[in-house]
C-alpha cells in the first residue's frame, strides 16, 4: 500500500470497513511510514476537536431552563 492509497482509505472511512488483508496492509504501511503515522495522529486529533465542537454546538442550541419559548 502506498501513501496516497492509505490516506484515501483512511479519510474516506473505507479503512474501518475494509477486509482483513487491506487492514493488515494499512497497518504495515503505517508501521514503516512516519508521514502516514503523523497524518493518522493529526486526523484523530482533528476528529476529536470536531466532535467536541459539535457537542458544544448542539448543547448551546438546546433550549435552556428559563428560556422564552419560540413562537
Amino acid at each position: 500500500m502506498n501513501c496516497q492509497r492509505y490516506i484515501f482509505e483512511l479519510t474516506s472511512g473505507r479503512l474501518a470497513e475494509a477486509d482483513l488483508p487491506t487492514r493488515a496492509q494499512a497497518r504495515l504501511h503505517r508501521l514503516i511510514c512516519v508521514h502516514c503515522r503523523t497524518f493518522t495522529r493529526n486526523d484523530e486529533a482533528l476528529s476529536q476537536v470536531l466532535d467536541t465542537w459539535r457537542e458544544r454546538s448542539v448543547r448551546d442550541e438546546a433550549p435552556q431552563p428559563g428560556d422564552p419559548t419560540p413562537r
